[in-house]
Parts: structure tokens; C-alpha cells; sequence
């Protein structure tokens, strides 16, 4: 596979800055791994990560979002577009030899049953990756650090119950029971990373609000702007700003507000 280069830009020019930063980092980490064909997306979305990480198109995007799978075509970045949930994905066992899901397996309330559906697809040699939030994703936030820095520890519970229902987080666990749920679901996990520091986290979500147009915009119109030439031209103001907090995306483990896995099949 060819990977495109540039992650930031690039994605500063199709989404939010807090969005786009999350991203890039993701970018970075993917971009050094092996992508042998054919390759799934589980979860594709509109389509925006695969485009600015490919430099060609890869083989499969599914998602259960009619609308989203609708911007997705736009980009043309997938050989072909599934409409279907990812515990019951219309192909054959084995069929993939590269699986990868970005940022989605931690929406879904019953995740095992989409492991067990990515265990039935992926060959016998192939590799799973995927990025997820830790159990620190939701404390590495402005309002829960204030939170602890004051002592209310029962308005940091609430919070933190809060913060995961508005982003329908269902699942965020710390790299020991990520591992557990994978092996219980017949993967090995060959590697694994943290990145998004703290700080960066932090940083993340105190520019969350001022995107708050960018998200209704992407709610009305299905994109997230809509003047593209003025956002390409703002886009490169951001990236002058804030490109260097892309660098060195990895940190200690027990560090990390997300995390990387890389898995392989175990025979059952």
C-alpha cells in the first residue's frame, strides 16, 4: 500500500482541528504498518481517514450510516461500500488479510460479537488493527482535572459517567483488559502502544467547543465546512500552529489517553 504524506494539513482542510490532530496521530502510527491486500475498514464513516491515509484506494469500507457511507463515495477512497453492521459483514471466511478499525470499536455496546465476526474474516496470516481510548481518555479533560485538583470526587464520577454517555463511549479499558476482551475472542495481541499524552488530551478538549459549528454543520449538510476554499486557506494558518504537537505521538504505557493494538489470528 501507498500512504500519503502531509496527515495534518490535509486533514485540517476536511475537519476540526481537535478532529484532525486525534487523527494525524493515528495516521503516523498506521502509516508504518503492513496493509497487504484485501483490506477492511470496519467502520469507515465518511470515508475522510482512509482518503488522507491512502494514497490509493483499499478494498472494503463498511458502516451501518447510510449518510455517512454517502459522503464516503464522494472521496472515493474504497473499491466498495458496504451498508451493514459489523457483527454481520457479507463475505467469506478468511477473506481479508487486513483488518483495521479506527476509533469505533469502543461504540459499540456489544463488541464481542464484532470481534468474533472480525475473527471469521481474517486469514489464518492476517493482522487486525485497531485504536481505542484508555480508562484515562475521560480524566485527561480540562473540566475532570479541575474536578481533581478541588477533591470533588463525586462530581468527578459523575462527570466521567457523563463525558462517556455523550460520546457513546461503552467501552474504555486499560491495555491489560483490551487484551483480555481480544484473546477471549481467539486474537493475539503482537503489539501494543500508547499515544496522546496527557497534555495533548487536555489540549483536545478545551478546543472542542470552538468547534461546535463544525458539528452542527457536519449534522445539517453531512461535511464539516462549507466554504472549502476559505478552510484551505485557514487550515494552513493551524497547521503552522500546532503541527508540532503531532510529533512523537507515542508515550509510556500507563500514559496514553488512546491506544494501539495490533492482533493476529489464534486458532480456536
Amino acid at each position: 500500500m501507498q500512504f500519503n504524506s502531509d496527515f495534518f494539513l490535509r486533514y485540517l482542510q476536511e475537519a476540526p482541528l481537535p478532529l484532525a490532530l486525534e487523527r494525524t496521530m493515528e495516521c503516523n502510527i498506521l502509516s508504518k504498518k503492513h496493509f497487504k491486500r484485501p483490506i477492511l475498514d470496519v467502520g469507515c464513516g465518511d470515508g475522510i481517514f482512509a482518503k488522507i491515509l491512502f494514497g490509493e484506494k483499499i478494498d472494503v469500507g463498511i458502516d451501518p450510516n447510510q449518510l455517512e457511507l454517502e459522503r464516503a463515495r464522494s472521496y472515493e477512497a474504497y473499491d466498495e461500500l458496504i451498508l451493514c453492521k459489523g457483527d454481520k459483514i457479507p463475505k467469506k471466511d478468511g477473506f481479508f488479510n487486513t483488518i483495521y478499525s479506527n476509533s469505533v470499536m469502543e461504540h459499540i455496546p456489544e463488541i464481542e460479537k464484532v470481534l468474533a465476526e472480525a475473527h471469521r474474516l481474517l486469514s489464518d496470516k492476517g493482522v487486525m488493527y485497531l485504536t481505542l481510548p484508555t480508562n484515562r481518555f475521560d480524566q485527561f479533560t480540562n473540566a475532570y482535572q479541575m474536578l481533581a485538583a478541588l477533591g470533588l470526587k463525586r462530581l468527578m464520577k459523575m462527570y466521567r459517567n457523563w463525558f462517556n454517555r455523550f460520546w457513546a463511549h461503552y467501552h474504555c479499558y486499560d491495555s491489560v483488559e483490551w487484551t483480555k476482551t481480544f484473546e477471549h475472542q481467539g486474537f493475539k495481541v503482537t503489539q501494543v502502544c500508547e499515544y496522546a499524552s496527557k497534555n495533548i488530551c487536555i489540549f483536545n478538549a478545551a478546543a472542542t467547543p470552538l468547534s461546535l459549528g463544525s458539528f452542527l454543520i457536519k449534522k445539517l449538510f453531512n461535511r464539516w465546512f462549507l466554504a472549502s476554499g476559505l478552510r484551505k486557506y485557514s487550515a494552513s494558518i493551524l497547521h503552522a500552529f500546532f503541527k508540532t504537537l503531532t510529533f512523537n505521538p507515542i508515550v509510556e504505557s500507563g500514559k496514553g489517553g488512546l491506544i494501539f493494538f495490533e492482533l493476529v489470528k489464534e486458532k480456536r
